[in-house]
């Protein structure tokens, strides 16, 4: 785990609710499928592909990864759908549409616990759910369609001091 200031999470928060405002989203649960058309990024499940190309499509990633766009192809989000939880799905996909905003090499692991702190909060805004009066993780589930371990994760956020 890397050790980092609050401002880059701060500068994180601060992009998404710009993301909200850019792009008029304002209903709950976050739809991934608009979020990505809007930010033309391609979202394309592990399921599209026959076994062998899924068979590869897992080596590289269990969950999904992104690929920069290039002057021939769109930017594409690869994401394996064939999880049970529509939570995990979500988070996947939101942990790789921070690599698209943030321009970066999804095979760095340096980024990924910003790219999942990233999804969290783009789902699961705190501000919004302090207001809302949303506190437990049922609730949370609930309002945001998250999965139970990043509900209990914003919880916990939620009921620090």
């Amino acid at each position: 785990m890397y050790k980092r200031s609050s401002d880059i999470y701060d500068e994180i928060k601060k992009n998404i609710i710009q993301i909200y405002l850019d792009y008029s989203i304002r209903q709950f649960p976050i739809d991934e499928t608009l979020v990505c058309r809007k930010l033309s990024v391609s979202l394309i499940p592990y399921s599209a592909y026959d076994s062998k190309t899924m068979t590869l499509l897992l080596k590289r990633s269990k969950h999904g990864f992104f690929v920069k766009g290039s002057k021939d192809r769109a930017p594409a989000i690869y994401y394996n759908d064939c999880y049970k939880s529509e939570g995990a799905k979500r988070l996947t996909i939101f942990h790789e549409v921070k690599h698209y905003v943030y321009n970066e090499d999804t095979t760095d692991e340096e980024f990924d616990d910003l790219a999942d702190f990233f999804a969290r909060f783009f789902m699961c805004p705190i501000p919004y759910l302090i207001v809302k009066g949303i506190e437990t993780p049922e609730e949370i589930i609930s309002i945001c369609h998250v999965s139970m371990n990043a509900a209990a994760n914003v919880a916990a956020n939620i009921q620090k001091p």
